[in-house]
């Protein structure tokens, strides 16, 4: 197990020591300048010393299994139990960062749960603690490892809480921070494996922001590199101390959006879940890797547990899977049902991040179900979306064109066969888009159809027709759906990689990527970052 190393805050001082040694065993003795009576002294001096360095180090091991028992607590949301634990380390070593850093953690879960102020305010607080601490214990022990971690690992949390709070600056400035610090923390200890995963999390954030930006940021020294902030959380996930279970996590969400791994994603989340049941939070990661695998009766599941749970500290949680279950709902063709978790989501959101798409989502229920003037008025609501996220962009644009037509039957018919792919019935999706495309007279809506059929198609095994069906739609005129051009592109190029043609795909991939303002830009350059990854 690596040792955390702190100063000895109460360590006995090697003179004072040595004079009550000189008080037991006496100052005539203790001169006594026989071999005898030296080897009598260095026996009992020696003795102290293993003593008392004995005592520090158990005094070490406790703190840091104290630590473990409160993180495990705190995943598994028994948050009472876990703050009695870190006060406790407060109370016994007022002087050492880590309870004040500890408990911190535990506001910051609250927040990043129901982004309550007071949470936000509470965690800052104990953070700032936390660093005070730690920079006077540096300013003793300059280069102890143990210290240079803590502060590292705070202003990793700060960049996150911050983040979070869009308070973009101060994140900017506690990544760099954190960066810092756990970059001096591996310098000191290269086996220090914890430090791996907020340096890991710094070089992806980073390397995943726009060329365009990275010029500012390297003015004030930011640099990142996604495939090493990669491969440094996955060596927190594997080797790490008191920081392996947040790796895991992390590398769970890397893996679902941004790599689109999803079954390797499973791996770590659904164990997480199984060794912490009452986390909320891994919870709903769950769900929403269950939809992205197209297992929405086990979505189902989880989310009815969570919504379940009365407590307000968990309000963001659960308005949150109350659109999921609308989603859930709505790709089962189930359309009367999702409007209550639809409206329930609107209604208890805390701020606007998906409201467009959930609003967008809830009129096309009413639509479907016959219902055009309520629908209309959801769709005039797509405007309060976060514009800011892809999703609510798409449903605001989509809204509009909505509120002055309205969806012939093909089309209402296109999205429930749609929903069959999202519900993994490739097969009847298949059969079912096939028939709706000889009744077709729009380019768009054929664009649309040979899409999904190169989609169902893939799942199905059947390659070859996956990519025709792709370069068919992006032939097509698509009269103002500009997404479906370079999405062809992407689907083709992975049909092509599938079957093992490489000039094909090469030149597939530089061509979606010559392509610019269409919705869900940000998703098809992390789909093309995976797909050429992978090679």
């Amino acid at each position: 197990m690596q040792k955390i190393k702190v100063p000895v805050l109460q360590m006995i001082n090697p003179s004072s020591m040595l004079l009550q040694v000189k008080k037991i065993i006496g100052r005539k003795n203790f001169n006594n300048s026989s071999h005898g009576g030296l080897n009598n002294s260095f026996i009992i001096i020696t003795a102290l010393l293993l003593f008392c360095g004995t005592n520090f180090t158990f005094a070490q091991q406790s703190i840091v299994r104290a630590i473990k028992r409160g993180l495990e607590l705190e995943y598994d949301f028994k948050w009472k139990q876990a703050e009695d634990i870190f006060q406790k380390m407060i109370d016994e070593y007022p002087n050492d960062p880590r309870g004040y850093h500890y408990q911190s953690s535990i506001y910051l879960w609250r927040y990043m749960s129901n982004q309550d102020k007071k949470d936000f305010d509470e965690f800052i607080a104990y953070s700032d603690t936390a660093i005070s601490k730690g920079d006077r214990l540096m300013e003793k022990e300059h280069q102890d490892v143990g210290i240079l971690y803590i502060l590292g690992a705070d202003y990793s949390y700060r960049a996150l809480a911050f983040t979070k709070a869009e308070k973009f600056l101060d994140a900017v400035w506690a990544s760099k921070k954190s960066e810092s610090y756990l970059r001096k923390t591996l310098q000191a200890d290269s086996t220090y494996y914890d430090a791996y995963l907020g340096l890991g999390l710094y070089n992806f954030a980073v390397g995943q922001i726009p060329a365009a930006f990275k010029w500012a940021l390297s003015l004030a020294g930011i640099h990142g590199d996604v495939d090493l902030g990669l491969g440094y959380i996955k060596k927190a996930a594997k080797v790490g101390n008191i920081s392996k279970v947040e790796a895991q996590y992390y590398l769970s969400q890397i893996l679902s959006d941004f790599l689109f791994e999803y079954d390797k994603a499973a791996v770590y989340l659904k164990a997480l879940v199984e060794r912490y049941p009452n986390n909320l939070l891994f919870n709903y990661s769950d769900a929403v890797l269950d939809i992205k695998r197209r297992k929405l009766i086990e979505a189902d599941k989880i989310l009815t547990k969570i919504i379940s749970v009365k407590d307000t500290n968990f309000q963001q949680v659960t308005a949150f899977s109350n659109f999921l279950m609308g989603d859930v709902l709505f790709k089962q063709n189930k359309f009367e049902a999702a409007k209550d978790f639809y409206r329930n989501f609107v209604h208890n959101a805390r701020d606007n991040d998906y409201t467009g798409i959930a609003y967008y989502r809830l009129g096309l229920c009413f639509e479907i179900t016959g219902d055009r003037d309520d629908a209309i008025k959801c769709y005039k609501l797509t405007e309060k979306g976060n514009m800011d996220i892809e999703d609510d962009v798409y449903a605001e644009r989509r809204a509009a064109a909505l509120i002055k037509a309205p969806l012939s039957g093909d089309e209402i018919d296109l999205i429930k066969y749609s929903n069959m792919i999202d519900n993994a019935k490739y097969h009847a999706a298949y059969d079912s888009l096939s028939n709706l495309l000889e009744d077709l007279k729009t380019d768009r809506s054929k664009a649309e159809i040979y899409l999904n059929l190169s989609e169902a198609a893939y799942q199905m095994g059947l390659i070859k027709s996956s990519a025709n069906f792709a370069l068919t739609a992006k032939v097509l005129n698509n009269f103002g759906e500009s997404w479906i051009k370079p999405y062809a592109c992407y689907y083709a190029a992975r049909a092509n990689k599938k079957l093992g043609n490489e000039k094909n795909f090469k030149s597939l991939v530089e061509e979606a990527e010559k392509y610019s303002d269409f919705d869900y830009q940000k998703k098809l350059k992390n789909m093309i970052f995976a797909l050429t990854a992978k090679e």
